[in-house]
């Protein structure tokens, strides 16, 4: 895999801290109280220990005097057991559940509400940006990062809180051994660089590895596929798979090995320096309590103010190496949710149309982005109020082209599509889109939905309308085999749902197709939309389509001649450019004509 370039594996001090706003700001969004309530409560659950060696100290000062006097009145300690209590109770167990509330609730509420929000981003995006494959790779990478921003939230509140142990313990190690402030920093920094060292060599082994360890999840998931597995047990393939699992992860797990082996070594002689130090440190404070210079709970609670400043500027070290390597991948999320639509809006009302759109193509020019071929150039066409068109030609002649250009996936490079005169452009594309229906080739099946809720998504922000659900099933050859389903139309397409079932693929295409029917758009468009259905049910659904949509502006794309001969007018496009139109008679006689020729050697092969 080719490496990145070292400046682009780092963030800068205003990035890291931008992205860690950014963060705070996504789940402050998700849930205000929560957010404050998490990090308020881990700084003072930390500091608790400060507050808990207070009271140690006193009580151990005060039980060493209750013990050495006359009287040994054990009375005298009551007031501290129910301080002690009362520390128990709310500082030790209230903070904490309060924590640990705030903790769960906002990791629990944040899984689903993240989802919708990167959901809500990419549909604010559109699909024309859903074409670019940078965008894709982005999205692609940028999903695998999102929950990981909870890590990122969580490290930079735990951080923040060490600094304030920090700055708390140093205040009073300075009090009473002001130099071990310096070698304790010394101490943690000779640290810090080679666990820095191994967190980054860790945390790219891994990320660097990352498109080969999904390409190896891929092989055995392949294997463990109900679908996949029986082309694979056929050709004896089960080995391959698992082999390219299991090669790839012998290899990666020997790195990880490696790099752990050499980390506890490492780590072994930096903790024996560290304990040194510590020990030094105890000494002093063993010294002077024998000196008489203090008293033996003021020396516990010095001792437990070493122990936080070191554990705490230790933690604190570390978080820096680890929220910045996160913070890098989180790059990928911020840009996605800076990106902006890569078609403008337009801003002119459309009403839903009675009357069916009249289509223009003027002067059109367009070639996909990066590319240096134009699709058409200069291409003019008209398509007129209800009238049924079909589009036909090769693979590459522009076809789907000018259905994406129609959705407004992509906009002209030059020229303009003008719908009843107005610029498709300035258009508002939620209005343009309420008067537009599109099955693609590729066309969505929901198996996770019931047949009925597989139709209505057509219409999906109006009431259900069950007669016109039945209505749209019946013109696409489909309700007859739904009410063979023990469920009928609230059977579940998918047999990993418990009572769900596998559809065919030609039972799933006229699903789809009745869903087509249930919108019922004023402009509709068929692009290669039974390629999986038989010729007999294909013949009486076109049928139905001219007959359904006869009030409607109709364009259909096909490489089959059946589904086409009925239309008002055929169009042959070849290079981007219209070579011939008119109708199936008109193009059949047309001799040594490009629809002709290929209708005769389509007929010939039915021979």
């Amino acid at each position: 895999m080719k490496k990145k370039n070292k400046k682009e594996e780092k963030l800068s001090p205003k990035e890291f801290i931008r992205t860690i706003i950014w963060i705070f700001k996504i789940y402050y969004k998700i849930s205000p109280a929560k957010t404050i309530l998490l990090v308020t409560t881990r700084i003072i659950r930390d500091l608790r220990g400060f507050v808990y060696g207070i009271f140690f100290a006193k009580i151990i000062d005060k039980l060493i005097s209750v013990a050495s006097s006359q009287s040994k009145d054990f009375r005298e300690m009551i007031p501290y057991l129910v301080a002690l209590l009362l520390y128990y109770i709310f500082v030790s167990g209230l903070i904490g559940n309060i924590y640990q509330y705030a903790y769960r609730g906002l990791r629990q509420t944040s899984r689903s509400r993240l989802e919708i929000v990167f959901a809500q981003q990419l549909h604010y995006l559109g699909v024309q940006n859903l074409e670019n494959p940078d965008v894709l790779n982005r999205i692609n990478r940028a999903s695998q990062w999102l929950q990981d921003t909870f890590s990122v939230l969580n490290d930079t509140t735990i951080f923040i809180s060490n600094i304030v142990q920090v700055v708390v313990s140093g205040g009073i190690i300075l009090s009473f051994f002001p130099i071990m402030i310096p070698i304790l920093l010394v101490s943690m920094i000779i640290k810090f660089f080679p666990d820095q060292h191994f967190m980054k060599k860790d945390f790219r082994w891994q990320v660097d590895n990352s498109e080969k360890r999904r390409i190896a999840w891929s092989s055995i998931n392949t294997v463990q596929n109900a679908s996949s597995l029986q082309e694979i047990s056929i050709v004896g393939g089960y080995e391959f798979f698992k082999d390219k699992f299991n090669n790839f992860f012998s290899w990666f797990n020997d790195g990880m090995l490696k790099i752990f082996k050499e980390r506890e070594i490492t780590n072994f002689f930096l903790t024996a320096l560290d304990s040194i130090i510590g020990v030094l440190g105890y000494g002093v404070v063993f010294y002077k309590f024998v000196a008489g210079d203090f008293t033996l709970g003021t020396a516990s609670f010095q001792m437990r103010a070493l122990d936080t400043f070191s554990g705490s500027l230790d933690s604190m070290l570390a978080s820096i190496t680890y929220m910045n390597e996160f913070s890098v991948k989180m790059k990928d999320l911020i840009t996605l949710f800076e990106m902006k639509p890569a078609v403008k809006d337009g801003d002119v009302k459309l009403p839903y149309l009675t009357t069916p759109p009249e289509i223009e193509f003027k002067n059109v020019s367009f070639k996909y982005p990066k590319a240096k071929k134009y699709v058409f150039e200069n291409l003019n066409l008209k398509i007129a109020s209800g009238e049924e068109v079909a589009l036909v030609g090769h693979n590459g002649a522009g076809k789907t082209t000018i259905v994406k250009l129609l959705a407004r996936i992509y906009s002209v490079s030059s020229g303009e599509i003008l719908i009843n005169g107005v610029n498709i452009n300035d258009l508002s594309i939620d209005d343009w889109y309420k008067n537009l229906g599109v099955l693609f080739q590729e066309f969505n099946f929901y198996s996770h939905l019931s047949v009925k809720e597989n139709i209505i998504t057509g219409k999906p922000k109006e009431k259900v309308d069950e007669k016109k659900v039945i209505e749209a099933a019946k013109n696409a050859d489909a309700h007859e085999f739904i009410m063979e389903y023990k469920n009928k139309y609230n059977q579940i397409m998918t047999e990993k749902i418990e009572g769900g079932i596998r559809p065919s693929t030609g039972q799933a295409q006229k699903i789809a197709i009745a869903r087509f029917f249930y919108r019922n758009a004023p402009l509709a468009i068929f692009d290669e939309p039974t390629a999986a259905i038989d010729a007999v049910s294909e013949y009486k659904i076109f049928n139905r389509i001219y007959n359904f949509f006869d009030n409607k502006t109709v364009i259909i794309i096909s490489h089959r001649f059946s589904t086409v001969r009925n239309a008002d007018r055929i169009i042959v496009l070849d290079k981007g450019k219209v070579v011939e139109e008119g109708s199936h008679e008109e193009l059949v006689k047309k001799k040594g004509g490009t629809y002709s020729k290929s209708y005769k050697l389509q007929a010939e092969g039915y021979k």
